[in-house]
């Protein structure tokens, strides 16, 4: 019993915790780029998060659609940063060109990026772009990316339903990926990652426990 009331306490203070560092609405210049980003945490470990297409915005992780992925990260000790992007192919990587050097600047010894949909695909071919080892982790959620992620030095992480229509390419992605990786193929066909939670309850301790590798 003491136990058991120890773990649910400590689950109260670590969202308590998360409650207490205000998600921050602000605007990243770097050059000639100004980035709108919501920012929540203040860990030496930066988690890129870049939302999908159709509509979202950089509120997406942070919302239930999102599975409020952002404040579970915060809560655990990263410092997330999410921009608004166009959210279509080929779009992008201006944006995180320009959080990759601000993370830099600001302290972070580890930068990941994480995305979902469109996003995803973003996360991949920013990573593909840049030399192994760039980023500690690349998650993917329901990404609509079909091609594999050579790097050996950078931590994988694929996760979607399988009847989910729009990451139909994630298994190829996967197989075609470099290890380290790590794949979660849910049942469901849901496409935001909350309909992914829905599936697989522990789905944000898994995220914080490869990013904490």
């Amino acid at each position: 019993m003491f136990r058991k009331w120890m773990a649910v306490m400590g689950c109260v203070l670590s969202f308590g915790a998360a409650s207490l560092q205000a998600q921050e609405e602000s605007v990243i210049k770097h050059g000639e780029m100004n980035v709108s980003v919501m920012t929540m945490g203040a860990g030496e470990h930066v988690v890129i998060a870049l939302h999908g297409g159709g509509g979202t915005d950089r509120r997406f992780f942070f919302s239930g659609n999102g599975g409020e992925m952002g404040q579970a990260l915060a809560a655990a000790g990263f410092r997330v940063i999410a921009p608004s992007w166009a959210g279509q192919a080929g779009a992008g990587f201006n944006e995180v060109a320009a959080l990759v050097a601000h993370a830099r600047e600001t302290g972070a010894t580890k930068i990941s990026l994480m995305g979902h949909s469109r996003g995803g695909e973003l996360a991949a071919n920013y990573a593909r772009s840049q030399d192994d080892g760039v980023f500690n982790t690349v998650i993917q959620f329901a990404s609509v990316d079909d091609r594999g992620l050579p790097m050996t030095q950078t931590k994988k992480l694929f996760a979607y339903n399988k009847n989910d229509r729009w990451a139909a390419w994630q298994p190829k992605a996967f197989t075609q990926s470099a290890e380290p990786k790590v794949q979660i193929e849910l049942g469901g066909r849901g496409h935001p990652v909350s309909d992914l939670i829905k599936e697989k309850a522990d789905l944000v301790e898994d995220v914080v426990g490869l990013l904490k590798q």
